[in-house]
Formats: C-alpha cells, sequence, structure tokens
C-alpha cells in the first residue's frame, strides 16, 4: 500500500556506504522510519529531500506486516517542500530546532496520525525561520504538554484556583503548579523571579527577554517530570552550549 504525505525530518544516520535510515514525523503514520538506499549518492533522487529538519512530501510503501510503526519502510518519492535556510545559517534556531525533533522522534506515540503534532512543529520551525526565536521554544514546549495531556495553566494558582493578577510567586514543575503570593505566605520560593516573570510574560505573548532561557528550562523540567524523560535528549546538551557561546559573545 503505497501512503503519501508530508513529513518533517527528525533524524538521519548511515545505514551503510550508500544508505541512509531516516527518521521523520509524517502526518498520516506519525513517526516512521525510512530507508534509503543509495540515498548517499550524488545521483540520489532523494537529494536534499530527506535532509535533516527538512520538511518534505513522501511517497512511501507501507509494509503490513510492520504495521506498528517499528519496521523500515521503503520511500518511493520524495519532494522538497521547505529548507528553512535562514533557520539554518543560526546556530541557536538550529539547536532549538534540533531539540524540538529529538522530542518528537522520542516520545511522541509511533504509527498513528500526528497531524496536530506535525503542525505545531511545523509552525515552530517557521517561526524560527522567520528570526522569532523569542518565545517559540517554549511556546511548542507549552503547546506540546497540553497536546500530550499535560495541560499547564499559567493563569491560575494551583492552591487557592483564583486567576492571577500578576506573576505568580512560585513554580513547582514536578505538579505543574503555580502559586501566587498570597498562598505562597512566609515559604520560600523555589523558582528563580526570572521564571516566574517570564512564565507571566508568555500566557500573555509578550516578548520574555533574558527571562527566556529560565522558562524553557522549566519548562522541559516540567515535560521530563510528566513523560519520565527515560531516554536522554542528546541534543540538549548543544544547545547548552550554543547558549553559553552566545552569552560570551553578549558580554
Amino acid at each position: 500500500m503505497l501512503i503519501k504525505s508530508r513529513c518533517i525530518v527528525l533524524h538521519r544516520f548511515p545505514y551503510s556506504d550508500s544508505s541512509w535510515i531516516v527518521k521523520a514525523l509524517t502526518e498520516e503514520r506519525g513517526v516512521v522510519s525510512f530507508i534509503l538506499k543509495g540515498g548517499k549518492r550524488k545521483d540520489s533522487p532523494f537529494r536534499g529531500a530527506l535532509d535533516p529538519l527538512a520538511e518534505s512530501e513522501v511517497v512511501f510503501r507501507e509494509n503490513p506486516q510492520k504495521a506498528g510503526g517499528d519496521g523500515l519502510l521503503f520511500v518511493k518519492e520524495a519532494t522538497l517542500l521547505n529548507w528553512r535556510p535562514k533557520m539554518r545559517d543560526d546556530l541557536m534556531s538550529t539547536a532549538v530546532a534540533q531539540v524540538m525533533a529529538e522530542i518528537v522522534m522520542r516520545y511522541a506515540p509511533p504509527g498513528v496520525p500526528l497531524q496536530d503534532e506535525f503542525l505545531l512543529l511545523s509552525r515552530a520551525l517557521d517561526g524560527l525561520d522567520a528570526g522569532d526565536s523569542t518565545n517559540v521554544f517554549a511556546r511548542w514546549l507549552l503547546d506540546t504538554c497540553d497536546l500530550w495531556g499535560y495541560h499547564l495553566d499559567l493563569n491560575m494558582c494551583s492552591r487557592c484556583e483564583r486567576t492571577l493578577d500578576q506573576a505568580a510567586a512560585d513554580f513547582h514543575p514536578e505538579s505543574g503548579g503555580l502559586v501566587c503570593k498570597a498562598c505562597l505566605g512566609v515559604e520560600t520560593p523555589r523558582a528563580r523571579p526570572q521564571t516566574v516573570q517570564g512564565l507571566w510574560a508568555l500566557s500573555y505573548g509578550q516578548p520574555m527577554g533574558e527571562n527566556r532561557v529560565f522558562v524553557e528550562n522549566a519548562l522541559l523540567t516540567y515535560l521530563r517530570n510528566h513523560i519520565g524523560f527515560l531516554k536522554e535528549i542528546h541534543s540538549l546538551q548543544w544547545l547548552q552550549e550554543i547558549r553559553k557561546l552566545c552569552s560570551a559573545q553578549t558580554t
């Protein structure tokens, strides 16, 4: 059976001297594994279309004996739709994109339609390509948590359940609870002021400025606590290195 679907390439690694294994997020079948025989050759018909982070339209043959998303699928055609060159020219944007791709690759359910996850990731990559990196990663993390059933309400105190009229006094990533000043009382907050101020800005779609990294780390911790993150996200280490490099260049 031939399937036609848009896909975003999440990861690619060598299979032989001339071939690749490609992990991709497809709208029709979720996260799947493609085998590209001869994909390394200069005259390969797949050249460019199934590079990491490329968005393409693919036609592939589904193996009915491997109907759980755990088998290698053979690609018949691949057409590049979006290369996002501006995103690739920026180290920070590329690092963020790779972290998002790896989270999807490791934790999105395989073998089932994932139109919402595809649209969410595609829009986030478009934002990075447009140079709007301020809130893209944090918003994607927040929306992904919501999509996977880990809703995080940034506008309500988790203790008194009242709507916040200012930035929360604390944030507990293990539960996802924001705590207002009245409920915190004399307790010492565990979250940094930059985190709760950034979450407040994010909730209203405002730029987080220098608080962005604190918010991203808090949302990653929240996702870790709910998913378990039993598998290490290797690209996070590279993102941390890029953050340090960018910070050093601005000081």
